[in-house]
């Protein structure tokens, strides 16, 4: 068996996810693979398009044996905590070989040589990353500046290379494998046609992002969006919208995080993560003069607090994730479970593999999690059936509403 591990969201799986996986496979000799998908919440702060069993689904129908969920304190996170939830986690369950991710890039070797600086941290970048903070540059264009003036800078060209989304988090996966002493060892599919943020759908190949924009739009899936997702996808999405529950739009979080905020007062948003430096005082002015999220947005931001930064930290008010929590957590370690949401027989093998070699719970049934009542980790998984039990507020069939659904909803096992 050689198993090759996936970070996804699948939001939805699309054409592109295709082409990753079979090409993941090629260069890998892969017998088996396992993704680890976010949530209900995704990485950027927003919500899925439809839940995360339904996107299970589509991952296992198109080739993926087993799918486990990234727990969301990691998925809405900054990419370095992303990434390094999600490569912790396919390194506890102690079966993966090898992981693979897409980039822009294509080069491994210049990914990794950004990863190198990146992980060590020498005082010549961390001096270059103060200045120019300082200069009031968010924190991903001073760090992209900094690198380029580390000495033995080969190409010059670290600037362009993290102003891609999939570059910048292939670095970080790798800066996680490095930090983590993993034995897995990391290969990348150079990116296709669309770009991450295009929002065009005029061939087989589209971004996550334009799909998503179109389903939002129309709630339906028309001959035009259907041209970039496999049939298995399509089907799915289809089941999910006439059930009433999809598409879902991140705008039911509106309220709660608006009156959340009110209620709050500006002091009391510092409590949270990513929000230092006055930045409280931004986000409080702009809930008291705005009614919704994007005008939020749009209001507080800068070019020192970019707009992906405080969508992340309205996911954290909505969720009620502090920071004291989350070092807490860190302080115990990285994903201490693994919960399964869709396999296969493939899957199933893996998993018969990772009950004897895993250093991490593998979960299967949530009311079975094994912690024990005072476990730093409960928390952790609260939060993960809190972000469902908000989610699901945006069905628009009430029916499926109802809280709890990560204990009556059993793995998708195809």
């Amino acid at each position: 068996m050689k198993v090759l591990g996936i970070v996804a969201e699948y939001n939805p799986f699309h054409n592109g996810h295709s082409y990753h996986l079979e090409e993941s496979i090629k260069i890998t000799g892969a017998t088996h693979s396992v993704a680890v998908m976010s949530g209900s919440f995704m990485q950027r702060g927003d919500l899925s398009i439809v839940n995360k069993w339904a996107r299970a689904e589509m991952a296992v129908k198109a080739g993926v044996d087993l799918v486990l969920e990234l727990p969301v304190v990691y998925a809405c996170r900054s990419a370095e905590a992303f990434a390094m939830g999600a490569v912790n986690l396919l390194n506890g369950i102690g079966v993966v070989d090898c992981i693979s991710f897409g980039s822009e890039s294509g080069s491994l070797s210049q990914l990794q040589r950004v990863s190198d600086v990146l992980a060590e941290e020498p005082e010549v970048f961390k001096h270059q990353l103060r200045y120019f903070l300082s200069k009031g540059l968010s924190f991903p264009s001073a760090r992209a500046l900094a690198l380029e003036k580390c000495p033995g800078n080969p190409s010059h060209g670290f600037s362009k290379l993290l102003a891609s989304p999939n570059n910048i988090l292939a670095v970080e996966y790798l800066k996680a494998l490095k930090r983590l002493k993993s034995g897995i060892y990391p290969v990348t599919v150079k990116r296709y046609a669309s770009s991450y943020h295009s929002s065009s759908i005029i061939n087989k190949v589209a971004s996550a992002s334009a799909i998503r924009s179109h389903l939002l739009k129309t709630g339906v899936v028309t001959a035009r969006v259907s041209r970039a997702m496999p049939e298995t996808t399509l089907g799915i999405l289809r089941r999910e919208f006439a059930m009433g529950r999809g598409p879902v739009c991140s705008d039911i979080l509106d309220l709660p995080v608006i009156s959340g905020i009110r209620k709050l007062g500006a002091r009391d948003l510092k409590k949270f993560p990513e929000v230092a430096e006055g930045l409280e005082n931004r986000i409080y002015r702009a809930a008291r003069e705005n009614a919704t999220i994007p005008d939020l947005l749009l209001q507080a931001k800068t070019k020192r607090y970019t707009h992906t930064r405080l969508r992340r930290i309205t996911a954290y008010i909505a969720l009620d994730i502090h920071r004291n929590m989350l070092e807490r957590l860190e302080h115990f370690g990285y994903p201490c479970y693994a919960r399964v949401l869709a396999l296969n027989t493939r899957g199933r093998e893996i998993l018969k593999e990772a009950n004897t070699r895993s250093r991490i719970p593998v979960i299967t049934k949530t009311s079975n999690h094994g912690f024990e009542k005072n476990s730093p980790f409960i928390n952790m998984l609260r939060k993960d059936i809190l972000s469902t039990d908000l989610y699901v507020l945006g069905y628009s069939n009430g029916d499926f509403a109802f809280a709890g659904q990560d204990f009556v909803t059993s793995p998708v096992y195809l």
